[in-house]
């Protein structure tokens, strides 16, 4: 599994790569009161893919509950 979040013009895009190919992403947009997602959460896309509950409830506590508004005030700086 590989876990990548980098800057882009207008905010950020963080991406999953599971050991099978399988990649999804989320792509924010930086807004006035932080940030706005363009995408679902990985654990709903990981979901369509028939990922087990205990997978997808990780991912949501590691991954979905992250602030991507956050990494890009530090990218930023």
């Amino acid at each position: 599994m590989k876990y990548t979040i980098e800057t882009t013009e207008n905010g950020c895009r963080e991406t999953i790569v599971m050991n099978n190919g399988n990649t999804y992403t989320k792509r924010h947009r930086k807004t006035f009161y932080g940030s706005e997602c363009k995408d679902e959460e990985f654990c709903n896309q990981m979901e369509n893919d028939g990922y087990c509950e205990e997978m997808l409830e990780k991912i949501y506590d590691v991954f979905d509950s992250f602030l991507a508004s956050e990494f890009m005030d530090i990218a930023k700086l």
